[in-house]
């Protein structure tokens, strides 16, 4: 074994790359571990040219085995030359790094009362100091290269660990997969290094330190590091050791690292790989090495093999270059993910044993040609996610269990990409990406949102930083470079632009032309052309569609589009996302995006009574430290990987397989894969008549990528009724052909309306009698069993069928709803605040009494109006009674004011629109608790809005009210049910009342008033577990809303098209007294819920 010396080299350049490597050339005496350090502590977390001490070189992961055989299964465990080190480790935290105790990192230094703390995990999910959540503003003052060092957390860490006696003679290497912030190692009492960068391996040769029998493991990790300034991702703040640390052994002679790069050629036919092994030698003398390569396709059959023979001089490295062709070969995509095993034998002229390595790969070529990216020569579509990795109990670590959980919903779920946001993630991510199919955007670990992008301000501009930030996109890069599944290489997120990411992009473009590469801040849109391109694609995050219609479609012919991030999904949102893709599918250039983001980083807490919940920024944090609330949920998915309704949509859209009307009985189908057919999905189809399934059948079909096959089911499908409503329902259901998607589980559907029904008609002419009394200020109205009561200002009170009371409180007209995050981003100009008339108006309404109308012997006519003073309006509630008590609404909204009107809103320059969007316009009224059945035709089975529905088909639904509900983190609007015909609200008697729309409304129903929802005009710091029931059921008969938006959560509002502008608006319903609940088999009706059951 060598002896290393220690020396710092500072990265001046871009060829150096090395930032403070050590020396790993020296040939001096084996086996005597140093008894003193070798150099004096040094403050290197706050000296910027300093942010790796003594590491290795970085390099794929991988171990080598004794097997070939084991290559496949890639079970570290399995290998004799690998050793975990996780566990319970003893723990000491400290207030700063002055504060940890002396000399702990002593083998004599007694800790053995100290607390344990398993590794890996971040010590704040386990009582120790606490997790700030920020989005931009770090958590420390911004005075680079110093952080605090009083109220800085430092946690001492010490192992014990036994080397096994085979490893003898071998070099020993430490591997920590990630550690927030920076560290120092020590083994036996001897500082061996120090590494900064928090999300990607750090190893150190720690052979000359070890002895026989047991070794002290040491580490002093410190929350903030000067490394911390690249770290300022939207996510929670937390340290501690990330990911796996272990020990790994290897010859004195042997492969350091290798580099598979794949291509096509032959109009990609056939494959190409370009293999790169480095050799090194830390042997005395010079060392012969026979090295084996073995290609083998997913059969075992070998396809390509190849041999070398090298000699690597004493203390040296070389590199065999090897090129195989694979004739025919089968291509990885995410549609079709095919991987060929790579082996690589090592064999030794002496008794050194043979090692395997390897990894699975994959064939594929990605490029840029006439203003698209092609893989494999297909300008695919990125239907993608932005991905952090969180865990609700754990925080920053991520089991494999829930990595393969969240593939799994993705794959269920109809994405195809990933961007790892914004740091390289695990690397087992990567292997399940490769083997499952999803196309990556792996992202280095950078990010300075909080210096903002001025070029004089942001670190991407300062020489200063160009080592960390040139160090972690090397590191990146020659970690996962061999994962198929990345298809573009990100040098960052929100981190300014300049000369550092000039030499980045060379840099990459030198080391691997077989991706793209991007970083949204270095795009040409917006950057007035400052520096000459260094991306190769337009990422502009949150672009709206009609700002890249002006100033990106037809102005870069050569470049293509996707959104690296869009359609924040925070809280209640995802509206508009339909359009997003109308706009993908209709413009050869725009190639999708990700969405931000797929789960919400809730971390469970629990109250004063020990019930838990998820919390958000502000639930952790003591008073004065400051964080940024809720913005850290903004989740398809909720902490615990339960869906939120917007990922229905997202699915549905994303979905591969479209269906059409192509008129006269006939329907298209179109698979808009690139690479697969449609073997893999059984269609289905089902014709829904007034709600009720009356036929199904099967479409025996097959259609090949991006093609489309029309069917014919005229012999099938019956002859409509007139005044019937008819629509067919499409369904493509898995095979189980994929591993990770169960057969049956739906992967597409569709809905098409093929009749219109007739429109519904009220029947003011029953047989039987009414009577109208008029007395102590009320109106009361007798028909047939039913008694109604108007009070003075005309509000229908009560509402009895024979002695069964159907109402808690009155109708009432509503222009409000309880404020989404989307509501509340903006700042002054948040919706919330600009429509606060609306509010005001509601809440200020003074009803004006009820008149008769006209009146016969079966029939009445009230009116009541309603003064809305405060939005210069009013409203007109027309209640036309028959004699069996069924009541029709006709609601008459009078817009009277000046809808161009401008307001001075104080701390805004110029003046806003006095009259924004109305929130809601619809009828609100309380029932009983007792009624809480609910059966409705409408659009269902999950949440849905007037901009996010199309996932939501029409149907006949049953639940109870509490099914109605979606539990959002932070509560806010929530349940809505869209374009309902009717809906029924019964007790378990079958008693209640029927609601029908002229021709539909939308609907919500809760156990709460909305008032439970809403906070106010300004955020508050409430969770679900504060919404509690009530004894009553609210009842919302809606126009309908404006749409919930999604574009942003920072002042983005829903599109016009999707805004109840400030004008006049009508609509009816008719409520009916009922004494039986319609019943149905179950089968002819879908559960209410948060599901994707159509």
């Amino acid at each position: 074994m060598n002896k290393n010396k220690l020396t710092i080299a500072i990265l001046t350049g871009l060829l150096t790359l090395s930032g403070c490597n050590s020396d790993q050339n020296s040939t001096e005496t084996q086996n005597k571990p140093e008894t003193t350090n070798v150099f004096k502590q040094a403050d290197y977390w706050q000296d910027l040219s300093v942010f790796k001490v003594n590491t290795e070189e970085p390099r794929a992961t991988f171990v080598p085995y004794d097997s070939a055989d084991k290559l496949s299964t890639d079970d570290y465990a399995s290998s004799p030359h690998y050793k975990l080190l996780n566990g319970n480790w003893k723990f000491n935290w400290s207030a700063n790094p002055g504060a940890v105790p002396e000399g702990f990192y002593k083998p004599d230094f007694d800790v053995s009362k100290w607390d344990e703390l398993p590794v890996p995990a971040n010590w704040q999910m386990h009582g120790y100091d606490y997790p700030i959540y920020t989005n931009i503003e770090y958590p420390f003052p911004k005075n680079p290269p110093f952080v605090p060092e009083d109220d800085n957390p430092t946690g001492a860490y010490r192992t014990n660990f036994t080397v096994p006696a085979d490893w003898d003679g071998q070099q020993v290497f430490a591997h920590f997969g990630g550690v927030n912030s920076g560290f120092f190692l020590y083994i036996n009492g001897v500082e061996v290094g120090y590494s900064e960068g928090s999300k990607t391996a750090a190893e150190f040769n720690i052979t000359q330190y070890l002895k026989a029998g047991d070794n002290v493991l040491a580490a002093k990790v410190i929350r903030h590091t000067d490394g911390s300034y690249l770290e300022d991702q939207d996510f929670w703040r937390v340290s501690g050791i990330e990911r796996d640390v272990y020990l790994h052994t290897a010859p004195n002679t042997h492969v350091r690292d290798f580099f598979a790069k794949t291509s096509l050629e032959n109009n990609y036919k056939d494959g190409v790989l370009n293999l790169a092994i480095d050799v090194a030698n830390k042997d005395d003398a010079a060392q012969s090495v026979k090295v084996n390569i073995k290609l083998s396709d997913a059969k075992g059959n070998i396809v390509a093999t190849k041999s070398s023979s090298v000699i690597v001089m004493s203390g040296k490295e070389q590199t065999i270059n090897q090129k195989l062709n694979v004739k025919d070969v089968a291509t990885w995509s995410a549609e079709v993910p095919n991987l060929y095993q790579l082996t690589i034998e090592t064999n030794y002229s002496d008794d050194t044993p043979t090692q395997y390595i390897g990894e699975q790969i994959g064939f594929k070529t990605v490029e840029l040609k006439n203003g698209q990216f092609l893989v494999n020569g297909k300008a695919i579509l990125l239907k993608g996610v932005n991905r952090h990795e969180h865990d609700e109990h754990t925080g920053h670590v991520v089991t494999r269990e829930a990595m393969l959980a969240d593939v799994k919903l993705l794959k269920e779920n109809n994405f195809n990409a990933v961007r790892t946001s914004h740091y390289p993630n695990d690397p087992y991510f990567y292997h399940l990406a490769d083997k499952y199919g999803l196309y990556i955007v792996d992202e280095a670990n950078i990010e300075s949102h909080g210096f903002h992008y001025a070029p004089k301000d942001t670190p991407a501009n300062k020489t200063e930083f160009e080592g960390m930030h040139l160090d972690r996109i090397e590191r990146m890069v020659e970690r996962d470079k061999n994962h198929p599944s990345i298809t573009f290489w990100s040098m960052g997120n929100e981190a300014g632009d300049g000369v550092n990411y000039l030499k980045a992009y060379d840099w990459i473009k030198q080391r691997d032309d077989s991706r793209l590469t991007i970083y949204e801040r270095a795009n040409h849109i917006n950057n007035n052309n400052q520096y000459r391109t260094h991306q190769d694609a337009e990422t502009w995050m949150y672009a709206p569609v009609d700002k890249i219609k002006k100033e990106y479609i037809g102005k870069f012919p050569d470049r293509p589009f996707f959104w690296v991030e869009y359609s924040h999904a925070m809280g209640n949102s995802s509206g508009n996302f339909k359009e997003y893709w109308d706009m993908v599918r209709s413009e050869r250039q725009m190639q999708g995006g990700f969405i931000w983001d797929w789960m919400d980083q809730g971390l469970v807490k629990k109250d004063e009574n020990g019930n838990e919940f998820w919390g958000y920024g502000g639930d952790f944090e003591p008073e004065g430290v400051y964080n940024d609330n809720n913005f850290v949920l903004n989740g398809l998915i909720n902490p615990d990987r339960t869906p939120h309704p917007g990922l229905f949509e997202v699915k549905k859209v994303y979905q591969e397989l479209h269906f059409t009307n192509a008129g006269k009985n006939k329907f298209t189908v179109f698979n808009e894969k690139f690479f697969a057919d449609s073997t893999d999905s059984e269609i289905s189809w089902r014709l829904i008549e007034d709600g009720l399934v009356i036929k199904t059948g099967q479409l025996d079909v097959l259609v090949a990528p991006q093609s489309s096959k029309t069917v014919d089911l005229t012999n099938q499908l019956p002859t409509l009724t007139k005044g019937k409503e008819y629509y067919i329902n499409f369904y493509a259901n898995a095979k189980g052909q994929h591993p990770l998607i169960d057969k049956d589980h739906l992967i597409a559907s569709e809905q098409i309306q093929l009749q219109q029904g007739a429109a519904p008609s009220f029947n003011q002419q029953v047989p039987g009698s009414l009577a109208l009394t008029q007395q102590n200020n009320t109106t009361i109205v007798n028909a047939g069993d039913t008694t109604l009561i108007f009070d003075s200002a005309g509000y229908l009170t009560s509402y009895k069928l024979k002695q069964t009371e159907l109402l808690k409180e009155p109708l009432k007209f509503n222009l409000w709803r309880a404020p989404t995050d989307n509501d509340f981003g903006g700042g002054k100009k948040a919706f919330v605040k600009l429509a606060k008339l609306w509010k005001d108006a509601t809440f200020n309404q003074v009803g004006k009494g009820i008149k008769v109308i006209s009146r016969k012997s079966n029939s009445l006519v009230l009116e009541q109006m309603v003064a809305l003073t405060d939005a210069e309006s009013s409203v007109t509630y027309q209640y036309t009674v028959n004699s069996q008590g069924e009541v029709k609404i006709d609601v008459a909204f009078d817009f009277e004011g000046n809808a161009n009107a401008k307001v001075k809103i104080e701390g805004l320059k110029g003046k806003v629109n006095k009259f924004t969007a109305i929130p809601r316009i619809g009828t609100n009224f309380q029932m009983p608790v007792d009624f809480a059945q609910v059966t409705y035709y409408g659009r269902g089975p999950h949440e849905n809005y007037w901009d996010r529905k199309t996932s939501a088909f029409i149907g006949i639904y049953q639940g109870e009210v509490k099914d109605i509900a979606f539990d959002y983190i932070r509560p806010q609007e929530n349940g809505n049910r869209s374009d309902l015909r009717w809906a029924t609200l019964t007790n378990e008697n079958g008693t209640g009342l029927k609601i029908s729309g002229s021709p539909s409304f939308d609907f919500s129903v809760h156990h709460q008033p909305m008032s439970d929802f809403d906070p106010g005009f300004e955020k508050a710091q409430r969770h679900y577990t504060d919404i509690v029931k009530q004894d009553l059921v609210s009842v919302n008969i809606d126009f309908k809303q404006t749409g919930i938006a999604g574009d942003n959560s920072w002042g983005a509002h829903a599109w016009d098209k999707y805004q109840l502008k400030a004008k006049d608006y009508s609509y009816s319903f008719t409520l009916t007294p009922i004494e039986s609940a319609p019943k149905y088999e179950a089968k002819q009706t879908i559960k209410i819920g948060t599901h994707n059951d159509l």
